[in-house]
């Protein structure tokens, strides 16, 4: 379909890409990963001749028809949000035209005509209303609003509507940028399963680890101007990268000892005439051995872990009887909610529920028209806002907004420290925050977070801008973090690994999940959830919040611990095996690398060869082993369901 032969691509003296050889086939559904400013989109532009490469060529397949995704995008149509999506592509339209014109002129009849019909037969235009109201209906959209007028969407529902129009066609190959940036938690779970079934070929740009490995097929990695393109998804990299990585370490410590004996023997004997020649030849044996460099990874932002917080107490936030409206728009009316120490809350559902105002709300930003909203004892708070600027003062460097969240004297040169972690070097840190990008703008958010954390943390999307590797620290940061955590977020990685409470928002009510993404999606299946207090009557809510637990060893109370015990016991069977069996896939990894190494022995190290060939001999043992704990595993968790 598109072979790239060659291709670089420098900007005012900085290397994008160097010397770029690929193709794209059909049935690939490849996912494109690299950190942020390493030229992902610039490369969807060279493929669709929107920019000019500097070096090397891309050959298109003849009549390749390209569907594009853009980060952002305005439409300027004045049609409705069906007829749009139903107006098919430039090839469509023509042969619609031709149709229209020839039944105006009488010669529906004709041989042309039968053909025109063919076409657009094979083009499924027939069945496209239908797919489109499909389409757009997993995406988000109310029937009401599929005949609403595009010009008076928001941006994000205009990103869904082009979104839906490349996925009905049959476009011979799409290139899709950050697809989910706009979508809620269940439209992106509903593009999730429809490109994993999807029958076509497309490239994609996510940082969502979980949206790549279910849904591609190939990975391209660009990073450090190289762009490498492997068969198979985002983690099936990574487990192949890790093993390279312990290849090379392995073969740079031999090479290493090889050099340094090498050296010490001309060192010692290069002055006695005697031993001439045989120095000679350790200096062509030195000049001979591979010079092996291990990459370095540069990430966005390195692993930290927030300091240990001021302990609130038990009760952080209680909203009662809460009110919300804009205008004569109710978001909320006698909303009441309790949150607790230790939980780690999403809130979900469609864009447009309310989800950032109640956000807005608990961080006070926003005032409620009715009710009230109590804090905990010793209850700080800190807000990450997804209009990043809400937070952060355009005219300040990058340090003296740091300074600005500090309560006690901090040292320069440990701010500096702290922004290091957050990839701020050199005299970034006197960058104003006007100029920062939109991934620079969140690493600053977290880092006044970090210098100074508070013990309930409220996030609006924290992963919209980052990279793999900051979305990766992000979670992880937020695993370990022993405080009360209350967030949005369509990124299924971060959701799945960090949210323990989920709270779907839809139609000014609230439903809750006392689980994580898992046990929510589970409920939503099964068609139950545990009733909010904004689901009972506020007689009973009133009743509830005076009563204190009094019958801790009751049957029921029993039979609760009981049922977290099991999900606890199920969660960790889950990890358990997941990593037992990403260790089989390793040492199938490892397997082939290092068979690959015997095939072709010759020059190569024979100690090296003789460690390979034993270790080769291990795997199956081992792998044997591994299978064995997984199927033990598989009967604890059958008989805990069972």
């Amino acid at each position: 379909m598109i072979t790239i032969t060659n291709l670089s691509k420098n900007f005012t003296g900085r290397t994008l890409f160097q010397d770029v050889t690929l193709s794209i086939f059909p049935g690939e559904k490849i996912g494109l990963t690299g950190p942020n400013g390493s030229g992902k989109s610039t490369l969807f532009s060279i493929l669709l001749g929107e920019m000019e490469s500097t070096e090397g060529r891309v050959q298109r397949q003849k009549n390749l028809r390209i569907g594009y995704l853009p980060q952002e995008v305005r439409f300027h149509s004045q049609r409705t949000v069906l007829e749009e999506v139903t107006s098919g592509d430039s090839r469509i339209r023509a042969l619609l035209d031709e149709k229209h014109q020839l039944e105006d002129e009488g010669r529906a009849a004709g041989t042309r005509y039968g053909d025109v019909l063919q076409e657009l037969e094979v083009l499924g235009i027939y069945d496209l209303e239908h797919r489109a109201e499909k389409v757009l209906s997993g995406l988000g959209f109310e029937e009401q609003d599929f005949h609403r007028p595009i010009l008076e969407l928001s941006g994000g529902w205009q990103m869904r509507t082009l979104l839906a129009k490349l996925l009905v066609y049959p476009y011979d190959l799409l290139l899709l940028d950050e697809p989910t940036n706009y979508l809620d938690l269940n439209a992106t779970l509903w593009l999730k399963d429809f490109l994993a079934a999807y029958q076509g070929t497309f490239v994609m740009i996510s940082h969502d680890r979980i949206f790549l490995n279910d849904v591609t097929n190939y990975t391209i990695i660009l990073e450090n101007g190289q762009m490498a393109k492997v068969k198979g998804n985002y983690e099936a990299y990574e487990a192949q990268k890790g093993v390279e990585q312990k290849h090379l370490e392995r073969r740079k410590k031999v090479v290493d000892k090889k050099r340094k004996q090498l050296e010490r023997f001309t060192r010692r004997f290069h002055a006695q005439p005697n031993r001439a020649a045989a120095v000679r030849n350790k200096r062509k044996m030195i000049e001979r051995l591979d010079d092996i460099e291990l990459q370095q990874d540069v990430k966005s932002i390195r692993d930290f872990e927030f300091p240990p917080t001021r302990e609130s107490g038990y009760m952080v936030a209680a909203l009662n009887a809460v009110s919300k409206s804009y205008g004569g728009v109710k978001v909320y009316d006698g909303l009441c909610l309790d949150m607790t120490k230790g939980q780690k809350i999403c809130l979900v559902g469609p864009n447009g529920a309310g989800k950032s105002t109640l956000l807005k709300m608990l961080a006070g930003v926003l005032k409620p028209t009715k009710g009230e909203i109590k804090f905990g004892h010793k209850v700080k708070c800190g807000y990450f806002s997804q209009t990043r600027l809400d937070v952060l003062s355009p005219n300040r460097s990058v340090l003296d907004e740091l300074a600005s969240a500090v309560t006690a004297s901090v040292a320069a040169a440990q701010m500096r420290s702290l922004l290091g972690l957050f990839n701020f070097h050199g005299d970034d840190v006197f960058k104003l925050v006007k100029v920062l990008s939109g991934g620079e703008k969140s690493r600053l958010i977290l880092a006044k977070l970090l210098i100074d954390p508070p013990n309930f943390i409220l996030l609006d999307e924290p992963t919209t801008h980052l990279d793999l590797d900051g979305v990766q620290a992000l979670t992880r940061a937020f695993q370990k973090y022993q405080g009360t955590l209350c967030f949005i977020s369509h990124d299924l990685f971060f959701v799945k690994e960090v949210a323990n409470h989920i709270i779907e928002v839809e139609g000014g009510r609230i439903r809750s999940y006392p689980g994580g993404l898992e046990y929510y999606l589970e409920k939503k299946r099964g068609g139950f959830a545990a009733p909010s207090k904004a689901q009972e009557s506020q007689k009973s809510d009133k009743r509830i919040r005076r009563e204190k637990p009094r019958a801790e060893n009751t049957r029921a109370q029993r039979e609760r611990e009981q049922h977290k015990a099991a999900l606890r016991r199920l969660s960790q069977i889950k990890n358990e095996t997941a990593q037992l069996q990403k260790q089989i896939k390793d040492l199938d990894t490892e397997s082939y690398v290092k068979a690959r190494v015997l095939s072709n022995a010759y020059g190569k190290d024979k100690q090296l060869l003789k460690e390979y060939g034993a270790r080769l001999k291990e795997i199956p043992g081992l792998q044997r082993r591994l299978a064995e704990q997984i199927s033990a595993l598989n009967e604890e968790r059958d008989s805990i369901q069972g």
